[in-house]
C-alpha cells in the first residue's frame, strides 16, 4: 500500500488573501506524489505561485487523497475543505453531464496538446462548459490531457484477430465501447492495480498512455508489447478547481498572477507528459519490449468505429447525460478544437514550454477579465 504523503510547500500558517479574510490554503489531489501532474502542475505550480505572489498565495499540496477522496474532490473544494483541487469528471458523471458528453471527442482528434488547450478554453469561456462546473460550486481554472492511449500488453498484439477475447483494462467511456466493438473482454481495474493484474495474468492488456511503462502503473517489468494504435487521450478533468469564495477574496492582481502561473504550468505539464511517454517507449524498445504498429485490420476497425459516430457518442450524450442537442454541443466544442489546431499549427515541433506558455497567455488566460470572471 502506498504511503499517503503531505507536501507542505508553505507551512500551515493562515494567510491573508485579497480582502484580508484569513484562510488556510489547501490543494487536494488523489494522485501519487511522483505523478507527472502532481510534480509539474501541482507542486511546482504552488511553489511558482508562492514566489510570484511574494508569498501572498501559498498552497499546501496534499496528495494521495489524504485530505479528500478522489470522487469527492469537487464537492470538498465547493464546501471549502480545500481552496483548490484536482478532479476527474468521469468520476462524477451525473454531476458533470456536459463534461462527460464531450469527453470522447478526442477519438476524433487524438492530439493531447490540442485537446488539453481546447478543453481548458471551452470550460473556462463557453457558458455551457463553465456552468457545468460552476453549478457544482467550483470554478474551472485549467485542464490537461494525457498522451494518446495505446494498448500496452503482456504479449505482442498486432492484428484485430489478436485482440479478440483478450482481457483488457479499459478506462470506461469510448475506450470501453471500442473494446466491445473489437471483441475484447473489458476488465475494470483501477490504475494503481494494473501492475498486479499483469503480474497475475488476470489482465492481458491495458489502454493507457506509455508514460505508465516507467511511472504511474510502472509496467515496464511486466509488459511484452506496445501496440501504437493512437486512441484518444484522456482529458476529462480539471487541474485546478477553485472554491469561489477563495477566488473572490483574491485581488484582481492576485487572480492575474494565478492565471499567469497556470499558463506556464499547463504548458510545462503537457511538454513533460509528451517527453515522458516518448522516453518510456524508447526505454521499452531498448529493453526488448516490442513496439508494434497496428496492422491494417486493427487500424481500419478503429477508423471505421470513429467515423461511424464513436460508438454512438451522440446517443449516449442524450440518453445517459441528458444533453438535449448533442450535435450542437459537439459543434460548439469542435470550434475550440479547430481554434487550437490552427494556433498550434503555427508552432515549430517539438513544442517548447516557453512557446506554449506564450500561446496560452495570448489566446486563453490573457483575454479573461479577472475583474469579473468567476465572480458572477
Amino acid at each position: 500500500m502506498k504511503t499517503l504523503l503531505t507536501l507542505a510547500l508553505a507551512g500551515t500558517t493562515a494567510l491573508t488573501v485579497g480582502s484580508a479574510v484569513q484562510a488556510q490554503q489547501l490543494f487536494s489531489t488523489w494522485l501519487e506524489p511522483n505523478h507527472v501532474i502532481t510534480r509539474e502542475a501541482h507542486v511546482q505550480w504552488a511553489k511558482d505561485l508562492a514566489e510570484a505572489s511574494n508569498g501572498e498565495i501559498n498552497f499546501e499540496v496534499i496528495v494521495g487523497g489524504a485530505l479528500i477522496p478522489a470522487q469527492s474532490t469537487m464537492q470538498g473544494v465547493a464546501d471549502g475543505l480545500a481552496q483548490s483541487g484536482f478532479h476527474t469528471a468521469t468520476y462524477t458523471p451525473s454531476d458533470l453531464p456536459v463534461s462527460n458528453a464531450v469527453a470522447d471527442m478526442g477519438f476524433i482528434t487524438p492530439d493531447p496538446f490540442i485537446m488539453a488547450f481546447a478543453w481548458s478554453d471551452f470550460m473556462m469561456n463557453e457558458p455551457v462548459g463553465f456552468n457545468d462546473w460552476r453549478d457544482n460550486g467550483v470554478l474551472f481554472g485549467g485542464g490537461y490531457a494525457v498522451p494518446e492511449y495505446n494498448f500496452i500488453c503482456r504479449e505482442p498484439v498486432t492484428t484485430l484477430e489478436d485482440m479478440k477475447g483478450l482481457r483488457v483494462r479499459m478506462p470506461g467511456g469510448g475506450w470501453a465501447r471500442f473494446g466491445q466493438e473489437i471483441g475484447v473482454v473489458g476488465v475494470n481495474v483501477p490504475s494503481n492495480e494494473i501492475y498486479t493484474a499483469f503480474e497475475r495474468g488476470s489482465v492481458d492488456c491495458t489502454a493507457s498512455d506509455t508514460s505508465h511503462l516507467t511511472g504511474g502503473a510502472t509496467l515496464m517489468e511486466v509488459a511484452g508489447g506496445v501496440t501504437t494504435l493512437a486512441m484518444s487521450p484522456f482529458y476529462a478533468g480539471v487541474t485546478w478547481a477553485y472554491n469561489p469564495d477563495f477566488w473572490a477574496d483574491l485581488t484582481p492582481e492576485q487572480r492575474r498572477t494565478v492565471f499567469d502561473v497556470s499558463a506556464e504550468s499547463l504548458a510545462r505539464l503537457q511538454v513533460a507528459y509528451a517527453r515522458e511517454a516518448s522516453e518510456a517507449r524508447e526505454q521499452a524498445a531498448a529493453k526488448g519490449i516490442a513496439i508494434i504498429e497496428p496492422d491494417a485490420s486493427l487500424q481500419e476497425a478503429y477508423d471505421k468505429w470513429v467515423a461511424d459516430g464513436v460508438g454512438d457518442m451522440a446517443g449516449i450524450a442524450a440518453s445517459t447525460h441528458g444533453i438535449e442537442d448533442p450535435e450542437a454541443l459537439f459543434a460548439s466544442f469542435q470550434g475550440y478544437v479547430d481554434k487550437w489546431s490552427d494556433l498550434l499549427s503555427g508552432l515549430e515541433q517539438p513544442y517548447t514550454a516557453e512557446a506554449l506558455t506564450a500561446l496560452l497567455q495570448k489566446n486563453l488566460y490573457g483575454p479573461i477579465d479577472v475583474n469579473t470572471w468567476g465572480l458572477e
